[in-house]
């Protein structure tokens, strides 16, 4: 009589992404909302001192960012497994402080990140296609529903949805930068002042300092977002190479495009209106095309915040799939799906938690406390 014959169940996420996936995870991350709703925070703090002030300080704060990712990097080499910062707080300072670490992210920072993004989507589409209140709060569920039905299935299929995303939102930053200049709406004159240095004087220098440092904490969010390719470690191929190499790449690329948008903003719109303007790219693109300029943006926005929901997606199972393997958390957590090789579980349990805080904060009296 013939016996069954099991297969074990995999140990391991399989290698399936390359350097253009890594990095193509790593931009994605980083660039969301921030280039584009940072904008007056940075300038009216910085406006006195001229454009200059401005780029410059954008660029010490991508070059400060790049360090910090590069650093990270080294560890994604040393430790190319599922978990990321967790495996890093875990082998420095212990299992509690990694443990406490994870269990903070799942039930607050990465789940409520996820959701967040995911109604910022919802929202940015709002303005082309008006919703009710109710339709909003179910399309942003869908959006988790559909990210991580396309997780689960596959994480070639994410990395895709990634990938284009990624290429999406850099394309519309890309026009962003180019169309004032080869188009119409770029003027000279917006550029003035171009560089006004503080006095020697004692009070000014330590105004401008101050200035900077508020304008340094606004500009960090918009660059915010690299560390999701430390989780991802464990499904990259020859991440002693890839991994480093995604992280310089991704930032040298990000640091390009936020460059180059500020050009373009102040190009287009003077530094008065800069410093007020909560919806930046809207105002550009209405410079250039009129009324359906704001149109064109709210769809660009909304590309690069669903693509901010899905790195998201991708990187928080791989978290709480580490946590699981050191047993700290339930055992079924641990599952890799044995036909599609992914975390399955932890992707499961992910998106529950991420609807219950939509559902949760969208129903919410507006003003209640508790």
């Amino acid at each position: 009589m013939s016996q069954e014959v099991r297969t074990p169940e995999p140990q391991q996420l399989p290698r399936v992404l390359g350097l253009f996936d890594a990095t193509m995870i790593v931009v994605g991350s980083i660039i969301g909302s921030g280039i584009f709703l940072k904008v007056s925070s940075i300038d009216s703090q910085l406006a006195r001192y001229g454009v200059l002030a401005i780029l410059g300080t954008w660029l010490f704060v991508g070059l400060i960012t790049l360090c910090g990712s590069l650093a990270l990097a080294e560890l994604g080499a040393m430790f190319p497994n599922a978990g990321g910062p967790y495996l890093y707080i875990r082998e420095s300072f212990g299992q509690l402080p990694a443990f406490l670490w994870g269990w903070t992210e799942f039930w607050v920072v990465r789940t409520g990140s996820v959701g967040a993004l995911a109604c910022a989507t919802v929202l940015y589409f709002n303005e082309l296609v008006p919703l009710s209140s109710l339709q909003q709060t179910l399309m942003a569920v869908a959006i988790v529903i559909g990210l991580s039905a396309a997780n689960y299935r596959s994480t070639r299929v994410g990395a895709g949805i990634q990938s284009l995303a990624t290429v999406s939102k850099v394309g519309f930053l890309v026009a962003l930068v180019v169309l004032p200049f080869v188009w119409k709406g770029a003027v000279a004159g917006n550029f003035r002042p171009l560089w006004t240095p503080p006095t020697a004087d004692i009070d000014a220098l330590g105004a401008f300092a101050r200035a900077v440092g508020i304008a340094m904490v606004a500009v960090l969010w918009p660059y915010d977002g690299w560390i999701n390719l430390g989780p991802v470690a464990e499904d990259i191929r020859n991440p002693m190479k890839n991994v480093p190499r995604a992280m310089a790449i991704g930032l040298g690329l990000v640091i390009t495009v936020y460059l180059g948008a500020n050009i373009s903003y102040h190009a287009v719109l003077p530094m008065s209106h800069l410093s007020e303007s909560q919806t930046v790219a809207a105002d550009v693109f209405r410079v250039m095309f009129g009324p359906v300029g704001g149109s064109l943006a709210a769809v660009g926005v909304m590309i690069s915040t669903f693509g901010a929901t899905n790195s998201n997606m991708i990187t928080g199972p791989r978290i709480s799939l580490a946590i699981a393997r050191d047993r700290l958390v339930p055992a079924w957590l641990q599952k890799i799906h044995p036909r599609y090789l992914t975390p399955a579980n932890t992707i499961v349990l992910q998106a529950v938690w991420t609807i219950l805080l939509v559902l949760l904060f969208s129903f919410w009296p507006p003003g209640e406390t508790g």
